[in-house]
């Protein structure tokens, strides 16, 4: 396992724009538009992150936000080499959860994942989920494409250091905007494109400008790449502006028919499974700290 973010595999897999652009020319020569493809990525990073929130024992969540965030970044690096139309993204989206929170160190049971995925189908109008031989082979496959590059460096424990370099951390309505522009940049494809700890900077940086603190001061002290840190801040702006709500399950499916991908069985509806025991790690709050 890799000691720093810089000596890992994640750093030398960031890619550029070009590369982003190039993915899915498969899904594009099917008839979807650049949009299309973006708004099936931010479908899907909010159903993973929606099924995470869902699946909770005494009001206590049993996925922390990091799994979800993981998840959102294998599923990320799978479709950088494959296509939706190959590879079903109803199928690989439960199948990242459920592999990120094993290498999270918060396991979950797949007959549990699957009762919760489905009750989010039938209670709150989700894309049906797969059934258990589905989601085993999708996470097989999804082995085989990572070919063993597990390790994720996560943003959450740098925001929480910058929080407290700038004497922040008390100052509530910036952590919260903070924590939560955080969450929402997996739903973009900033952390294909930057180091953690400059998503998490960018993260704060709008988050000052939100509550209307003025950070230059402090700012002035750090040795980063303030480019970097704009364009993730900008992005990250954009998409409140404009992408902040996820498309539909029906219009996902739409779209997943112009790829030849027929609607999943719904599923029958199913008493619960035997409530697995919780992990310590899965013991702590939600919140990402």
């Amino acid at each position: 396992m890799a000691a720093n973010f810089w000596t890992s595999p994640q750093a030398k897999a960031l890619v550029g724009r070009e590369q982003l652009r190039q993915a899915h020319a498969g899904d594009r020569l099917k008839g979807l538009s650049e949009r299309q493809v973006a708004d099936l990525h931010m479908y899907f990073a909010a159903y993973m992150q929606q099924l995470a929130r869902s699946m909770a024992t005494d009001a206590e969540p049993l996925l922390r936000q990091r799994v979800v965030g993981t998840a959102a970044v294998y599923f990320r690096k799978f479709y950088l080499r494959r296509d939706f139309c190959a590879a079903d993204p109803r199928l690989l989206a439960p199948a990242c959860l459920f592999l990120a929170s094993k290498t999270e160190e918060t396991p979950i049971h797949s007959k549990l994942l699957l009762h919760y995925a489905r009750r989010l189908c039938t209670k709150h109008g989700a894309l049906p989920p797969p059934d258990l031989a589905q989601l085993v082979t999708a996470e097989a496959t999804l082995l085989e494409q990572l070919d063993g590059d597990l390790l994720v460096f996560s943003p959450y424990p740098s925001l929480s250091r910058l929080l407290q370099d700038s004497r922040l951390a008390a100052s509530q309505k910036t952590c919260e905007a903070a924590w939560s522009i955080l969450s929402d940049s997996y739903r973009t494809p900033l952390h294909m494109l930057h180091p953690p700890h400059i998503v998490a900077l960018g993260a704060l940086c709008l988050a000052g400008v939100i509550t209307q603190l003025d950070l230059r001061a402090w700012l002035e002290g750090l040795d980063v790449d303030f480019a970097r840190v704009h364009e993730v801040a900008a992005e990250m702006l954009s998409f409140y502006e404009h992408h902040a709500a996820p498309i539909s399950a029906a219009t996902a499916q739409q779209h997943l028919d112009l790829l030849g991908l027929p609607p999943l069985p719904a599923p029958q509806a199913q008493g619960p499974p035997q409530q697995q025991a919780r992990p310590p790690a899965a013991q702590q709050a939600q919140q990402q700290r």
